[in-house]
């Protein structure tokens, strides 16, 4: 990336110097050649020149299609990226607890109207905590935030983590296992601190049990619900996050592939209280964090808006790749920028 950079900046000055007056004066044939600037090399052109001519001594016997050609093979791995769907579908896979209004669809209408057109609508009636879903603060704190409180920028394109303890609850075979402040700080020793503003997932593996609702609800002789969560320890430790690594904003949200951000058998709801308290916002029933990097990932969360709602399924979706980093939405309108005037000044040259 470095010699592409050095090389487009060294060719734009040359060019730039001997087509100023021509790029400032011709008229652009077209706004979208601004939007497609490869298309400029495209047009017919009366007489070709000699490389020697139209690069400086940096760049001889480099052709002008080929700088081109380097600097959009560094372009496209930056946009490069893979979209993973965290949520799970009602009436497929998505679980609630039983102890919940599940999801219920009723046909209104399905079939051909007196105009011959189809028209197929269903009600609708479900849980607020139904399916993938978000906790809003107020589910458990009295001045939390309600759902439409919640500010956008705390769901949209937010760098997330994984914290993995799937091994740990398997080899401890612990089904109320309760991910505790140990657990955290040895992800922080081994893949650095938790970044400002980022959302943390919790990844028991229970994910995979999705589909024998009583095996994931871990329903026992006693109809009592067993699966891992958060233990209090470990709550407050993220709630605290961001104030003990002077932060600006701190963790915005925590999920987890489980029924509830407590474990099953929770009554106190410990980790419900430390984390609305700070207004962190959970989200339960996450699917797929076994797809998720440990880091790198931009999480996108959207809820249904309901004013004064404590909860709402939500769609979840995560960019893995390149392409969803900061340093790609930074470097890519930059070198954008830079190529345009290239091409510009290539293009007129190739005319003079």
């Amino acid at each position: 990336m470095a010699l592409a950079i050095w090389l487009l900046w060294h060719t734009t000055q040359s060019c730039l110097g001997r087509a100023r007056d021509r790029i400032f004066t011709a008229p652009l044939h077209s706004l979208a050649l601004l939007q497609s600037p490869i298309a400029l090399l495209k047009l017919p052109r009366r007489s070709p020149v000699s490389d020697s001519k139209a690069l400086p001594q940096a760049a001889m016997g480099v052709s002008p299609r080929l700088v081109v050609v380097m600097v959009a093979a560094t372009l496209l791995p930056l946009a490069a990226s893979e979209l993973i769907e965290l949520s799970y579908t009602f009436n497929d896979d998505a679980p609630t607890s039983p102890r919940l209004r599940q999801f219920k669809q009723e046909l209104v209408r399905k079939g051909r109207n007196k105009i011959n057109l189809w028209v197929e609508l269903y009600d609708i009636c479900t849980s607020e905590h139904a399916g993938t879903h978000i906790d809003a603060p107020r589910h458990n704190s009295e001045n939390g935030w309600t759902l439409e409180a919640i500010p956008t920028s705390r769901l949209w394109r937010i760098p997330a983590v994984v914290v993995d303890v799937s091994k740990t609850i398997k080899e401890k075979r612990l089904k109320n296992y309760e991910v505790n402040q140990k657990d955290l700080m040895d992800w922080e020793a081994q893949h650095g601190v938790i970044p400002d503003g980022a959302l943390v997932f919790i990844h028991t593996g229970w994910g995979k049990m999705v589909r024998n609702y009583w095996s994931y609800a871990g329903l026992d002789q006693n109809n009592n619900l067993n699966f891992p969560g958060i233990g209090k320890g470990g709550a407050e430790w993220l709630a605290n996050h961001g104030k003990n690594n002077s932060h600006t904003i701190g963790i915005v949200g925590v999920g987890i592939d489980t029924l509830s951000l407590d474990k099953g058998q929770s009554v106190r709801m410990p980790a419900h209280a430390a984390l609305f308290a700070g207004n962190i916002y959970g989200l339960e029933n996450v699917a797929n964090l076994d797809k998720l990097p440990t880091v790198g990932s931009y999480v996108t969360v959207m809820p249904l808006r309901i004013k004064g709602g404590t909860g709402a399924p939500a769609r979840i979706i995560a960019e893995v790749g390149q392409g969803s980093s900061a340093l790609a939405s930074t470097l890519r309108p930059l070198l954008t920028g830079l190529l345009l005037p290239f091409i510009l000044a290539l293009r007129f040259l190739q005319d003079a």
